[in-house]
């Protein structure tokens, strides 16, 4: 299993929400439907303006397959939220899954 880590920060606390609802509804849908998708983890941090998502893909490739749409969210994401700095993306492979 492979996974991809991408982390926002400087985020306006008031916009994390918002942003949290249209990624739910628009991009999260489409990402669903990939294969090899299986499962992402959304996690916040109000006060320190933080967000992360971690992504799951049963292979590296389809991982791969993915970073068009992963791409597109991120920028949404950005647009939507106003984040003082750039993303940070990073890709893993699970050597421990429970």
């Amino acid at each position: 299993m492979h996974a991809r880590l991408s982390r926002f920060a400087g985020l306006d606390p008031e916009r994390i929400d918002a942003t949290v609802r249209q990624f739910e509804e628009e991009a999260l849908p489409r990402l669903e439907q990939q294969p090899g998708f299986r499962g992402i983890t959304v996690g916040v941090n109000y006060q320190g303006g933080q967000a992360v998502a971690i992504a799951l893909w049963e292979t590296k490739a389809d991982m791969s397959r993915s970073e068009k749409l992963a791409a597109e969210a991120r920028e949404q994401a950005v647009a939507t939220a106003g984040p003082s700095r750039t993303p940070i993306v990073d890709q893993y492979e699970v050597v421990i899954h429970r």
